[in-house]
């Protein structure tokens, strides 16, 4: 005992950093199940705090509720968006819009998770986020399957952790700490070595896990993954093209990491919970994501990437047709703008819309579920599919929702 117990504080102390690291960016996490079925890529650009669809892409010009907010036209004849997006516009014919999507969440949290998961949130039953079910449906992988760039995401559910999201805050951060993993690679393949014969005969679950982390680490820090991570690294060109910028940074490193083989990454936008100001504030907004958006798009095409790649644009609700006291727009989850584009999806479509004033949807109404039918069938994957939790109880992937056959 004295022994098990001397050689727990030893692996401790002495890799005290590294899993730290592990912990943090779930590198115990890194392998996906065994492959049961091909999944195309998906990126979603996520809009933190909810935005405003009177400013994006169902204007309102002339009308009270529209504000000072103009439309421009497309690349699509008879399709308008809010001029806050030129560079999108240009390439609407790629893209598609739906303006009648209700959500019946206005609250943040419930909000986004709803939107990460297509199911309401219900404690007692937890349900995986969309890239959990990608990363759950792929071949396994050396390194994640499953990023999000900028902020936290709702977790794999009973999934497992085998498929949480490998969280990247600050690749800067990220690649130092991966650069101090390298450094330490002699020590964690001794103490690995060290490990492997009382294992065989004392497991213990704790040091099985650790030893199976250090494993995982050690095959990831040979992978193009890393590589990907370091956006110092990409060439001005590419760092010109995407714009100045967190959000620009995210987007290309997004990019990097769809190249190297990662099969669904999100990259976080705050700012977005424009309760005051919302017109000076969504125009910034927009300014920081038309660029680097527009130049995403341009290298999935001309990387051959466009059509294995879906691209979501969405936050976890609209805003109020009706303009504050504040000059801003509060929650409003009766409209929630979303654009989608690459893979499956059809470019430069209009599903629904809203009455002239923004303030109903005219006509049917496309569900969360419905979304999320959508999305999933645009992954491969069947909505109908049946999983099972590790309580034996059936998971449908979807919420009973049909996709949009408009989109497909």
């Amino acid at each position: 005992m004295h022994f098990r117990n001397s050689r727990r504080r030893f692996l401790g102390h002495s890799l005290g950093g590294v899993f730290a690291f592990a912990m943090k960016h779930r590198c115990d996490s890194l392998f996906a199940a065994e492959p049961n079925g091909a999944v195309k890529r998906c990126i979603v650009l996520w809009m933190n705090g909810g935005p405003s669809q009177m400013e994006t892409f169902d204007p309102k010009p002339g009308r009270v509720t529209g504000g000072p907010t103009e439309s421009i036209s497309t690349n699509v004849s008879g399709i308008e968006i809010a001029s806050n997006f030129p560079e999108i516009a240009k390439r609407m014919n790629r893209l598609s819009l739906i303006r009648n999507l209700s959500s019946p969440e206005a609250d943040h949290d419930r909000g986004q998770y709803m939107m990460h998961t297509g199911y309401p949130l219900v404690q007692a039953f937890p349900r995986p986020t969309l890239g959990s079910i990608s990363s759950h449906e792929s071949t396994a992988a050396d390194f994640p399957l499953f990023v999000s760039v900028g902020g936290r995401v709702p977790g794999p559910a009973y999934m497992g952790p085998d498929h949480a999201p490998f969280t990247v805050e600050d690749p800067a951060a990220a690649v130092q700490l991966i650069a101090g993993l390298r450094r330490q690679r002699r020590s964690m393949k001794f103490l690995d070595e060290l490990s492997a014969k009382f294992d065989e005969s004392h497991p213990i679950s704790g040091v099985d896990r650790r030893r199976a982390t250090l494993q995982r680490i050690e095959r990831m820090m040979t992978t193009p993954f890393v590589k990907a991570l370091d956006i110092d690294s990409a060439t001005e060109s590419d760092r010109v093209r995407y714009g100045d910028g967190e959000f620009a940074r995210r987007c290309l490193l997004a990019r990097r990491l769809l190249e190297c083989g990662v099969r669904f990454v999100e990259i976080q936008h705050d700012g977005w919970d424009t309760h005051a100001d919302n017109f000076s504030e969504v125009s910034s907004l927009c300014s920081q994501v038309d660029a680097p958006w527009s130049a995403l798009l341009d290298d999935l095409q001309s990387n051959g990437l466009w059509n294995e790649t879906l691209v979501v644009w969405m936050g976890e609700f609209g805003r109020t047709p009706q303009i504050n006291s504040d000059n801003g727009r509060d929650h409003f989850p009766d409209v929630t703008p979303v654009v989608l584009g690459g893979g499956m999806i059809k470019g430069g479509v209009v599903v629904g819309q809203t009455n002239e004033t923004g303030l109903e949807i005219v006509g049917d109404k496309v569900t969360i579920p419905d979304l999320f039918a959508t999305l999933l069938t645009g992954l491969g994957i069947d909505p109908a599919h049946e999983f099972r939790t590790e309580f034996g109880a059936v998971a449908p992937a979807s919420d009973n929702g049909k996709a949009i056959s408009a989109l497909l």
